[in-house]
């Protein structure tokens, strides 16, 4: 199924998705200068600034949750597809690329039980949201008539290295272990987005991997 190339986002609303997203890292160090914790102030940042760019573009996903639901049988099949190959690729990044991905320490998670809830929603549900709302953001003017190899090579390249440069440590060594991780991620969403028109099954097949790898973390 080809992409749709038909644009319906504002340059405007675009660029303050974007800024949204990037003050997620920002906000995040001004918190840390006062809780001297990396995680949590993430989580908090997370949790309060995704909220904000969920609720600036609920038309957008309210538009791609009826698209969804329009074809449950497309949207279930790619959901399970995504959840697998999600799975996979962020298994083989944390077990021996060392990728730093974007997941709370589990002795963090173990050791603060008061935020434990407030960090699986932040690094599953929200961080999903996150990630397929600025990866969609950041390509909707892109031309990709039925080009679908082409939006999808384009969508990972432009989201993975943004995500990259502002999640990652900046240091040579923490990019090259990681952009991996972050292009072939957003590669994968890219491909459910451009099979079902929906953002959806990208955001439930990343929130269900995101939560499964921290509770198996701390059990």
């Amino acid at each position: 199924m080809s992409a749709k190339t038909v644009s319906t986002l504002s340059g405007k609303h675009i660029l303050i998705s974007i800024l949204l997203i990037i003050m997620i890292r920002v906000l995040a160090m001004v918190i840390n200068l006062f809780t001297n914790q990396d995680g949590i102030a993430l989580m908090a940042s997370m949790n309060l600034l995704t909220a904000l760019l969920i609720v600036y573009n609920w038309p957008l996903i309210e538009r791609h949750r009826l698209r969804s639901l329009a074809s449950i049988g497309d949207s279930l099949l790619f959901t399970a597809i995504g959840i697998v190959s999600i799975g996979a690729l962020t298994w083989l990044s944390v077990t021996f690329l060392k990728a730093e991905v974007l997941l709370p320490d589990p002795r963090l998670l173990i050791g603060v039980g008061y935020a434990r809830p407030g960090m699986l929603i932040a690094f599953s549900i929200m961080e999903a949201c996150m990630v397929s709302i600025g990866f969609k953001n950041m390509t909707d003017h892109l031309d990709v008539r039925n080009k679908e190899l082409q939006a999808i090579l384009i969508s990972a390249i432009v989201s993975g290295l943004f995500m990259t440069v502002l999640f990652t440590d900046p240091d040579l060594l923490s990019m090259v272990r990681t952009l991996p991780y972050w292009l072939l991620l957003t590669m994968i969403l890219s491909y459910l987005y451009n099979q079902c028109h929906s953002i959806i099954p990208g955001i439930v097949a990343m929130s269900v991997v995101n939560l499964v790898f921290m509770i198996l973390s701390i059990i």
